[in-house]
């Protein structure tokens, strides 16, 4: 098979991003040489909902911005999907519009994998298959957990909990110790939590006071992992 230029840019993609990199080394050879890349500029309406997705999208820097505007002009943000997380699975698989808006957050380059090679793929080794399971499960376990942390809890474990969710969904490690850096801003997070910016904007601000976070321009970064988990409580991220 003739490889794409682009090849070894994807490759790596793959096999730094936590959700590929448990991969054999020929599964991800084999997935970087069906994309393509494709560049998103800042603040661009990658993809509209309810139009068809092309393929499985594999962040590789910058960010996307999944969310969608009611009838009334209300706007929620699902996720924010950074370097190493992907988009557009269960879409593809079903070959179903989308069921959000994108847009890139910052100069945003995604790898494309095309949906007919992808599937394929897939099916010549159902391996794959599996691995694709667990990934929509992991999907839907992390979308339950925000569906329940909108609505239950003080807003400050409300905070903590859609942080680290939002850092488990772009496949960092919220059970260790390592810093954990997202591109987020605050009132997106009040977007995804249903209430006002200077609400979110307080509770941040003590949590930066207290050296559990630091706030910068839109990004927010996860410092003392331990303390956030205990605030977050057992039954959303046990230790």
């Amino acid at each position: 098979m003739e490889r794409r230029p682009e090849f070894l840019r994807i490759r790596a993609a793959l096999a730094a991003s936590i959700h590929f990199r448990g991969l054999a080394s020929g599964d991800l050879d084999s997935l970087a040489a069906l994309g393509r890349v494709r560049e998103l500029r800042d603040r661009r309406l990658a993809v509209r909902r309810g139009s068809r997705q092309e393929g499985l999208w594999i962040i590789m820097s910058g960010c996307l911005r999944l969310s969608t505007v009611s009838s009334r002009g209300r706007e929620f943000v699902y996720a924010m999907l950074g370097p190493g997380s992907y988009y557009g699975l269960g879409s593809m698989l079903l070959n179903r519009g989308t069921p959000t808006d994108v847009h890139a957050v910052g100069a945003t380059a995604v790898a494309v994998l095309e949906y007919r090679k992808l599937i394929a793929l897939l099916d010549e080794r159902p391996r794959l298959w599996r691995h694709v399971a667990a990934l929509l499960n992991t999907r839907l376990t992390i979308a339950m957990e925000i569906l329940r942390d909108i609505t239950s809890g003080p807003l400050r474990q409300r905070v903590v909990r859609r942080l680290l969710g939002q850092a488990m969904s772009n496949g960092y490690d919220v059970a260790g110790t390592q810093p954990i850096n997202m591109r987020i801003t605050q009132a997106d997070l009040g977007h995804m939590l249903g209430t006002g910016r200077s609400r979110v904007n307080g509770t941040l601000k003590r949590l930066e006071k207290d050296g559990m976070l630091k706030i910068g321009y839109r990004t927010i970064s996860l410092l003392d992992l331990a303390r956030l988990r205990a605030v977050a409580g057992p039954e959303a991220f046990p230790s």
